[in-house]
């Protein structure tokens, strides 16, 4: 074959594999396809104060694209973002995959960066995958207790089901409500909405027994809109 004729063909192959990717759910090219049809939701300006931003981990991450700053509908902050009724200012989502809770703690000061009047905080799922949710109620401790030295009011919430710890992810729940109580801080309810009886994902809330699926996604939304509405 030519070589011209060579580079065609591989040229071919390229977008054939970048449009397929479109099509697969988290990917690059399906990432990036959803968020610009939504890029409008997060034009908000950073430099504004007063709005609310989101920390956590994946689950709050969704398939947010840093890059260019918008988001799609696996994250209930972007949900948020691009809802028409929305009692929220977007300020920013401030996920990470794979993050434990201390991990989130050395974030706060880029959470606050925005000057956010609210600071929504879902961490402690992969302490409990880690077998390390002994430190969670410490962390989150002084995670509240940076954000309101910022200004800042914190906003946690209890964590979603999960297929694969659901005991481990319950009872750690059950301190959460305990600590909330203590502390007097906001707690969330994003387990009960997105539970069966035995501690994994509803049917529908979830596509992988971790995350929430875009329903359960928008289900969340509508969790922190109704407190914060």
């Amino acid at each position: 074959m030519a070589p011209g004729r060579v580079v065609q063909a591989l040229v071919a192959v390229v977008i054939v594999a970048l449009a397929g990717s479109v099509l697969v759910r988290n990917s690059p090219g399906n990432r990036l396809a959803h968020a610009v049809l939504h890029f409008e939701c997060f034009l908000s300006p950073s430099d504004e104060p007063g709005g609310t931003v989101a920390l956590g981990d994946s689950i709050t991450a969704g398939s947010h694209v840093d890059a260019l700053a918008i988001g799609v509908d696996d994250s209930y902050a972007d949900v948020l973002a691009c809802r028409e009724d929305s009692p929220v200012t977007y300020g920013g989502n401030f996920g990470v995959d794979g993050e434990r809770s201390d991990e989130i703690l050395a974030r706060v000061p880029d959470a606050l960066e925005p000057r956010p009047a609210t600071v929504l905080v879902l961490a402690g799922t992969n302490d409990v995958r880690q077998g390390r949710a002994d430190g969670t109620i410490g962390t989150l401790t002084q995670i509240a207790e940076e954000v309101e030295a910022g200004g800042a009011t914190p906003v946690f919430a209890t964590l979603p089901p999960s297929d694969e710890f659901p005991g481990e992810t319950a009872a750690l729940n059950e301190r959460l409500r305990a600590w909330a109580d203590e502390r007097g801080v906001a707690l969330l309810d994003f387990w009960t909405p997105l539970a069966d009886p035995d501690g994994t994902f509803a049917d529908g809330m979830s596509d992988d027994g971790t995350h929430p699926s875009a329903e359960g996604t928008r289900v969340l939304a509508d969790v922190v809109s109704d407190a914060l509405g």
